[in-house]
């Protein structure tokens, strides 16, 4: 009898109810998973520690309102582009200057590559409404220099029209640069310019997308 009841202790000790199993086993999943996730948020926050910041660098900086157009290249690289500068350039074989956007902290915005602009000096008679209208009233003109063929810089002047050196792209700088010539796909944009002071400072964004269009 004694053998029997210490059989028969034994087994309920060792019995458990199944609801009690079932709950407990799901707070040992439940606890599982929590390490789990907590482990993998980890990992994330530190994966995203490792990623680097996009930093903004100002020179390459798209061109914008208030900027003052400087020379690119040459003797007066970076020195402020005036009236007067353009009206020597107009004597001269090529008849423009490629320039860059300055900010108005002094940050000459050379590193982007469609900051590549055209300035010229043009007649404002010869000008269609739509070009004029974008213009100075003095008749500076200015426009992306980033041909839309390739993106070659459009850097040379030939029978009136503005011509890229790459496949001959011809642009008409007093119709909006339309096209009149070479594989050239479509108008480089204008941009709108004033007069203040002396200087060429931009007036407006871009009328289109500037680069090639590939």
């Amino acid at each position: 009898m004694a053998d029997h009841e210490a059989t028969a202790h034994h087994h309920e000790h060792h019995h458990e109810d199944p609801q009690a199993h079932a709950t407990r086993r799901a707070i040992l999943q439940a606890a599982i998973g929590v390490s789990a996730g907590a482990a993998v948020l980890s990992t994330l926050w530190v994966g995203a520690g490792l990623v680097p910041r996009e930093e903004k660098i100002p020179s390459k900086e798209p061109v914008a309102v208030g900027d003052v157009l400087v020379f690119a290249t040459g003797p007066k690289a970076e020195q402020e582009i005036t009236l007067d500068d353009l009206r020597a350039a107009q004597r001269e074989r090529i008849p423009f200057i490629i320039a860059f956007p300055k900010s108005p902290e002094n940050v000459v915005k050379k590193d982007l590559i469609t900051n590549t602009i055209m300035v010229i000096l043009a007649d404002p008679a010869k000008m269609s409404p739509e070009t004029r209208q974008h213009a100075s009233p003095e008749g500076v003109l200015a426009y992306s220099a980033i041909c839309k063929h390739l993106g070659c810089t459009v850097s040379l002047w030939q029978n009136d029209t503005w011509l890229c050196p790459c496949h001959g792209g011809r642009y008409d700088i007093y119709n909006q640069a339309k096209v009149v010539g070479g594989p050239v796909p479509a108008p480089v944009p204008q941009l709108p310019v004033k007069v203040e002071g002396g200087k060429v400072v931009v007036a407006g964004e871009f009328l289109g997308k500037p680069g090639a269009d590939v």
